[in-house]
């Protein structure tokens, strides 16, 4: 039952349902858009880029760039809109909308500037925070698909028209969406945290994602073609791809690593240590202890006996250094080598009196 038909009524809810889906849009925008600035500012805040997958933010770039163009292109290129109507003479009318458009636009610039706080902002970032060679590969091949299908549009070669030039551009950007969440659930589970990266923009996105897949279902409805769907893939897709890797990562924060959430999960650490757990690392740097590592070593009664047994070492070496600074100095080479051998002997007997103590609990 379509929601299009000729009496008064039907006339008024179809505009209703044009008004709704006009409202769905923008709303749709609102949240997609608000929500790249929770990590942009959590990044101002810490001053740091440590945790993120620099991955995401490069290929966010060229996918968001690559939807800004294929909109631009349906709106308003004739060649294209007329090349749709005859691929859909049920639905001539392409489903790509401006909120749509400004919200591509909108993601593309907003994409460079967090992409250019790994840069430009003297934050801190992790010593490998790089493009990794795979994501490389991956933009190299969408630039090469572009180019040739740009190539096959010009020349006209295997009827190659210049749509089939703009459902390129969407399925790149499909693709790299399905691509780029993949480094940064990567990094949160290798880290065993999601510190660094904003659930407020996963909410929002799942938002955005579920009001942008209804906006375009009620408009395929209007036109009485579900075709819109498939001629519209990339916000087809879109949506479905951002709703099941934010229902990942929401998985991440709130069940698999709660912990990890308090704003002081690293806030005893210096930048120079913060920036050793960021992405890629699987632990943190020697002599910071309590972050990362291996869990079952801190937790184990021989991990616990080694600590006390060096904590009464060091009481043990302090009361001797002290007892020896006592006597005083001045009393000759003798008195002094004398004193060099007592704390020798006080160093070897702690130790080995702590090596036997932990051998004996491990056995144990």
């Amino acid at each position: 039952m379509t929601i299009l038909t000729s009496t008064p009524l039907d006339k008024q809810a179809v505009e209703l349902a044009h008004a709704v889906s006009r409202l769905l849009g923008w709303t749709y925008f609102l949240c997609w858009g608000v929500s790249f600035y929770p990590q942009l500012f959590a990044n101002y805040s810490r001053k740091s880029v440590t945790g993120l997958a620099l991955d995401y933010f490069t290929v966010n770039i060229l996918g968001f760039s690559c939807y800004t163009i294929s909109s631009i292109l349906f709106l308003f290129s004739p060649v294209v809109r007329d090349e749709y109507a005859r691929r859909h003479p049920r639905s001539p009318e392409p489903t790509v909308r401006w909120n749509d458009l400004a919200f591509a636009t909108h993601a593309t610039l907003i994409s460079l500037v967090t992409w250019s706080q790994f840069f430009f902002w003297g934050y801190k970032r992790g010593p490998t925070q790089r493009l990794s060679r795979t994501m490389l590969a991956v933009i190299a091949v969408c630039i090469a698909s572009i180019l040739i299908s740009t190539a096959l549009a010009l020349c006209g070669i295997a009827d190659f028209e210049w749509i089939d030039l703009v459902y390129t551009l969407q399925f790149v950007k499909l693709f790299i969406s399905i691509v780029k969440y993949v480094p940064q659930a990567w990094v949160n589970y290798k880290r065993e945290a999601t510190t660094g990266w904003s659930i407020h923009n996963i909410l929002l996105d799942i938002s955005g994602g579920i009001l942008s897949l209804a906006q375009l279902v009620l408009d395929s409805s209007l036109q009485n073609d579900w075709s819109g769907l498939t001629g519209n893939p990339v916000k087809f897709f879109l949506s479905q791809i951002s709703i099941f890797f934010d229902i990942i990562f929401v998985i991440q924060h709130y069940v698999l690593y709660p912990s990890s959430n308090g704003p002081s999960t690293y806030s005893h650490l210096s930048p120079e240590g913060e920036a050793e757990i960021s992405y890629g690392t699987l632990g943190p740097p020697p002599g910071i202890s309590g972050v990362g590592g291996d869990k079952r070593l801190r937790s184990s009664p021989r991990r616990r006996s080694f600590d006390e047994e060096e904590q009464r070492l060091l009481g043990i070496f302090r009361q001797g250094e002290l007892r020896l600074r006592g006597r005083g100095k001045g009393h000759g080479t003798e008195d002094e080598r004398r004193d060099e051998e007592e704390r020798r002997g006080l160093l070897s007997s702690g130790l080995s009196e702590t090596i036997t103590s932990v051998a004996a609990g491990g056995n144990r």
